[in-house]
């Protein structure tokens, strides 16, 4: 039975935010099934601190850049964001958007425009906002009927959904324009003539003030947070014919040492193996899975998580003021409320949740 688990450890510079990288929502593994638990370790700042020469509003040049793969992000459920790019270099979200055909190898992403890749890492290439979503009862939703379209409805600021390597928040999709009403936020990248994303990250460009962000996908400004301003990320999406890359950030404005959160305790850098073939080339009676793969899907090709427990126990008993990421762990908090009929917000706590389940379509199969 696998459970959605988080707690901490801090100290006066930095917290370390420990979870088993399992969401908080029904998910897709995809062709890299199947998603297992993790022993990730989050290490960020408390207290954010502008990196000098990094000037995102010109230009990426000076400021630390995102990993094209892996994790870029901490969502507050504890999974990673990703960078843009899948195993074979190209950006997913794009190939998943149609712009083009992935040739090289089977790629697709499930609910929150997330998958798994190998060793059962769950991850959002784009989206990640069902963190906050959650089925309609009384219309007899599931997860199946998440739609990107409910986080961009402009009518209020979107929630706090993760926190960057360098203590920065990232947001949704809506922010505040100059006159404090909601906008859908918009990236100043583009394609390139005649590009689409299949070669990632080189098929962009950074144009300044194309968009509402910068060149990291961050602006400073307030926010219902912080309502004398902050610097901040946002995740992006279409937008006319900005596709919105690099959906969460291309660059961190503060400080960060990647190499703390580069593997998080996991043994890979976040290249997709090539995990297909399950049930034909490799897999149970038949032979071991290729490397990263994990060990693929349990008898009948469907993993299905039961009720589990959120474990907050800090909920109780709060750190000490600790900046911005004390307003994660409050974040984290109201997250749990919801996604769950019942919380355990002690470490001893046997509340039951709502039921887990991994979802495979017959492309995940074939």
């Amino acid at each position: 039975m696998l459970l959605c688990e988080m707690s901490f450890t801090m100290n006066e510079t930095h917290i370390t935010i420990l979870s088993n990288g399992i969401p908080n929502h029904d998910f897709h593994s995809g062709p890299g099934c199947c998603v297992s638990e993790q022993n990730y370790d989050w290490i960020i700042p408390l207290e954010p601190v502008n990196q000098t020469g990094c000037n995102p509003s010109i230009s990426i040049d000076g400021c630390t850049l995102a990993p094209d793969r892996g994790p870029v992000v901490m969502s507050v459920n504890g999974v990673p964001m990703y960078g843009p790019e899948d195993g074979p270099g190209s950006d997913a979200v794009s190939m998943h958007e149609g712009n083009f055909e992935e040739d090289r190898q089977q790629i697709w992403l499930g609910v929150c425009h997330a998958h798994s890749a190998g060793g059962g890492t769950y991850h959002y290439h784009g989206d990640a906002n069902c963190v906050h979503w959650h089925p309609d009862a009384e219309k007899n939703e599931t997860w199946l009927d998440y739609s990107i379209d409910s986080s961009r409805q402009v009518s209020e600021h979107s929630p706090i959904s993760g926190f960057a390597f360098d203590g920065y928040p990232v947001y949704g999709f809506v922010g505040w324009d100059e006159n404090g009403e909601p906008k859908e936020m918009t990236s100043s990248y583009r394609l390139k003539d005649g590009e689409t994303g299949y070669n990632g990250k080189d098929d962009y460009e950074y144009i300044t003030g194309l968009g509402d962000l910068d060149a990291c996908n961050g602006i400073f400004s307030p926010t219902p947070d912080y309502p004398d301003g902050i610097y901040h990320y946002h995740s992006t999406w279409w937008v006319g014919d900005n596709i919105g890359f690099p959906y969460f950030i291309n660059c961190y404005r503060g400080e960060t040492n990647l190499e703390d959160n580069a593997d998080a305790g996991q043994g890979g850098g976040g290249d997709d193996p090539d995990c297909s073939g399950h049930g034909e080339t490799w897999g149970p009676g038949i032979g071991p899975p290729p490397p990263g793969c994990g060990n693929g899907p349990p008898p009948g090709g469907d993993q299905s998580v039961g009720n589990g427990i959120i474990a907050i126990p800090w909920l109780k008993s709060l750190p000490p003021n600790s900046g911005l990421i004390l307003l994660s762990m409050l974040v984290m908090a109201s997250m749990t409320r919801f996604a769950f009929k019942e919380s355990a917000f002690d470490s001893n706590a046997q509340g039951q949740a709502d039921r887990v389940r991994e979802y495979r379509s017959a492309l995940a199969r074939a």
